[in-house]
């Protein structure tokens, strides 16, 4: 079985002809024909550290499916009123994880993003918007939260 999971893959076998639209990047989808019904995967953006409430929430990623938006939220940022002791490290693109760090004895860590799971009817040659929420920015002297991602998987033959 044939799998990609960057950019467009598809895995195949008896009967079964599935694919995986892939975005690291907020765009445009378009329903390939003979699609009718489309699953969203998405974790928004990670929250980020930073000295004395600097920190920033991570964006939202969302579809916006015929039938109503389905939005995954952006992670809480670090909020601690305190000054960072120790490097900090960034959440890692495409995984919707927040910043780490430390002030003092308190490890500081920006929150995770919301996992969203959800489907919806599509109408073939509709162009459906796709937004991949940025990680948060980082605050004084902390780290970014790591930017979100969204995969569409679907049905076709």
């Amino acid at each position: 079985m044939p799998v990609t999971i960057s950019g467009t893959g598809s895995i195949t076998g008896a009967g079964l002809n599935k694919k995986i639209e892939a975005f690291t990047a907020s765009g445009t989808w378009t329903v390939p024909a003979g699609v009718t019904y489309a699953i969203a995967h998405m974790m928004g953006g990670g929250g980020s550290i930073g000295d004395s409430s600097t920190a920033n929430a991570g964006g939202d990623s969302s579809v916006a499916f015929a039938g109503g938006t389905v939005t995954a939220k952006g992670g809480a940022p670090d909020d601690y009123s305190s000054t960072l002791t120790a490097p900090s490290v960034a959440g890692p693109d495409n995984t919707g994880r927040g910043a780490i760090g430390q002030a003092g004895a308190y490890p500081r860590r920006g929150g995770d993003s919301q996992w969203i799971v959800a489907g919806d009817a599509v109408t073939p040659a509709a162009s459906i918007t796709v937004t991949v929420g940025a990680g948060g920015t980082a605050g004084t002297n902390g780290a970014a939260g790591g930017s979100g991602y969204v995969f569409i998987e679907y049905y076709d033959g």
